[in-house]
Parts: structure tokens; sequence; C-alpha cells
């Protein structure tokens, strides 16, 4: 009887090893990778939206409705991206970092970071960036769209690029 309860005893330890051994396996084995699909969608869903929203829409933030009232923001109706076009082609940045700050504070989850690019061809005319460094991410996602827009009747700006970039 003695050597009974010491084989069932010896396989209860065995038994409860293997479960030990094997849920720290599985906790090893799963590692905290980045989503690429999340910061594909983010990336093209961010550039989606600020060149289909109007400013006039951002009603809501003061910072957008004193540059409208104080005249830095001279069409309303211009596009997110238009009226962050329509600075840098006015030499603008400072108000433009300002404007793409306030419009996107609440937009970008904190996890991921973005970077917010207006090119005139190979010239980088606006280059506006929250979060860390890039070089250290396995994981980059950029979009990309062409902006443009008018000043009066007579003048033109762009065609622009504008590109977002996201990742984790």
């Amino acid at each position: 009887m003695h050597k009974k309860a010491y084989f069932f005893t010896l396989d209860a330890f065995i038994a409860t090893s293997v479960i030990v051994i094997g849920i720290v396996l599985i906790n090893l084995a799963h590692t905290n990778r980045p989503y690429e699909m999340q910061t594909a969608f983010l990336s093209q869903d961010v550039i989606d939206t600020a060149s289909s929203i109007k400013v006039y829409e951002v009603s809501d933030n003061k910072y957008v409705n004193n540059s409208i009232e104080n005249g830095n923001i001279k069409n309303p109706t211009n596009t997110i991206l238009e009226q962050i076009g329509e600075f840098c082609y006015r030499n603008m940045n400072d108000t433009a970092t300002n404007f793409t700050k306030e419009v996107f504070l609440k937009t970008i989850p904190s996890e991921y970071n973005f970077q917010l690019l207006i090119k005139n061809g190979s010239n980088i005319l606006f280059n506006y960036t929250k979060g860390k460094d890039m070089e250290t991410s396995r994981v980059l996602i950029s979009s990309k769209n062409i902006i443009f827009g008018q000043i009066n009747d007579s003048t033109m700006w762009g065609p622009y690029t504008s590109e977002v970039r996201t990742w984790q």
C-alpha cells in the first residue's frame, strides 16, 4: 500500500510539472508584436479623415475657432489637409504645426506614433511628428494623398503630396 501512494504522489507531481512547464512555454512564445494591420488601418484612416473633414466641422476646437476669427484660416470649407497645405503655401509653418497638434491631439491613440509630411516634389514643406523615433520601430506604415487648393479666383497652390506615417 505504501508503494501505491508513492506512485500516485509522483504521478501528480509529474502532471503538475508538465502543466506548469506548458503554461510557461506558451507565455514565452507569445511576444509583444506590433499589430501591423491596425497600424495600416490607422494610417489610411487618418489620411482619409483629414482629406474629407472640413475645417468648420472641427468647431469644438477653440484653436480652430480662434484661427478662423483672427483670419489665419481664410476658407473654413477647406479640408484639414488642404488647410495645412495652405499654411505651408503661405509660409505659416508654426501655425500649421499648432493646427496639426490641436486637430490630431485626440485622434491618434497614445500607443501609436504619427508623422505628417507635406511635400512639393522632393522638398519637404512641413514635418510634424508625435511620439518616439520611428527608427526603432519594427512596423512603419505610410499612406499618401495629393492635395491642392485655391487662394482666390486667380491663385492656386499645389499640388502637394501629403503623407501620414504611423508606427508602434
